[in-house]
């Protein structure tokens, strides 16, 4: 649903007296979800209460917006493993929700990437979901809601942040298109040199997503200069990780959309209206590839490319050793 009807919901419970105590927000965290989780924080933090909330202007609200109101607590992987924790979850974030408000207000517990908490974590949540303190709202943010706990999931009002199927990414989208347009598995040289202008443009989005966050870290530190402690270089690093892994989305989206239009054409009957692709500026390269693959296979394309991504984002493996691998067998 589109954001702001999303937030005319929570505002309206809230002026209701019907806020629920958990919402799952499934958009990026870096991106959509947690802005709108900022936006949240603003409004039940707000001085001039609900009816005008959030004002924007209130010491409430610019606390909340910058991320420094006592009364909000942020859980977020940690920096090496890229996973929640027992010990930040019973060490600080939970301790913290069962204390009362600092003003006496609402409180609210933000977890982004919700989907990193591991077992243990998410069970100790859970128990926290189950008895929830009182005027504490939990906004857990994530773009893998089917990897949280069902029960998690069941305690939790959803809110799908989306307003619809979203393209690629340019220059991406293009360049994931041109690199797959020229592929072969005749050879591995073919093979390898797909596999290297893939490579580039991950190391692309290694430099701008390291220039995104030091951005970043230059907008807070100008908002708050007396107050803002810039991140060591871990911390750094990890959000940096974080933001390009939200970058390569659009490379694996481009990926799939390219056999996807693959399985179209192999599967269209003759005679049919011509159908509606992704690439149809590539529709000639991909017409002639589909006279030679039969839809079963470009149907099992699609599958690897979902492959590609697991292997790189969720198992950890190289990208120079998983793209050779796959495109092996990918025509």
């Amino acid at each position: 649903m589109q954001e702001d009807r999303a937030f005319d919901i929570v505002r309206t419970s809230l002026r209701n007296g019907r806020l629920p105590h958990a919402y799952v927000l499934v958009a990026p965290p870096r991106g959509a979800g947690g802005a709108f989780a900022r936006r949240v924080c603003s409004l039940l933090l707000c001085e001039r209460g609900p009816a005008a909330a959030p004002c924007g202007e209130c010491d409430g609200c610019v606390r909340a917006a910058r991320g420094t109101h006592p009364d909000v607590r942020t859980l977020e992987p940690e920096k090496k493993s890229r996973v929640i924790g027992i010990d930040a979850m019973r060490g600080s974030f939970l301790p913290w929700a069962a204390e009362k408000s600092f003003d006496g207000g609402w409180k609210i517990g933000v977890v982004l990437f919700a989907d990193r908490l591991n077992d243990a974590s998410s069970n100790a949540f859970l128990k926290t979901l189950e008895e929830p303190p009182e005027n504490t709202l939990f906004l857990l943010a994530t773009d893998q809601p089917d990897a949280l706990l069902p029960t998690i999931l069941s305690r939790c009002q959803r809110l799908d942040l989306s307003t619809g199927r979203v393209p690629p990414a340019e220059p991406w989208r293009t360049r994931v298109a041109e690199a797959l347009a020229a592929h072969s598995n005749a050879s591995q040289l073919r093979v390898q040199a797909t596999a290297m202008r893939l490579h580039a443009i991950f190391e692309e989005i290694r430099g701008l997503a390291e220039d995104a966050v030091r951005a970043e870290v230059r907008a807070a530190s100008e908002a708050d200069p007396a107050g803002y402690v810039p991140p060591d270089k871990d911390t750094f690093d990890a959000l940096a990780r974080t933001k390009e892994k939200e970058l390569r989305l659009a490379v694996y989206v481009a990926f799939q959309d390219w056999y996807r239009d693959l399985l179209v054409l192999s599967s269209i009957p003759p005679g049919a209206p011509e159908p509606v692709l992704f690439f149809p500026e590539f529709r000639d390269v991909l017409a002639e590839r589909a006279r030679r693959v039969p839809a079963r296979l470009a149907l099992r394309y699609v599958d690897l490319a979902e492959e590609i991504r697991t292997h790189i984002e969720v198992r950890n493996m190289a990208d120079t050793f998983v793209f050779p691998h796959f495109l092996t067998w990918i025509h």
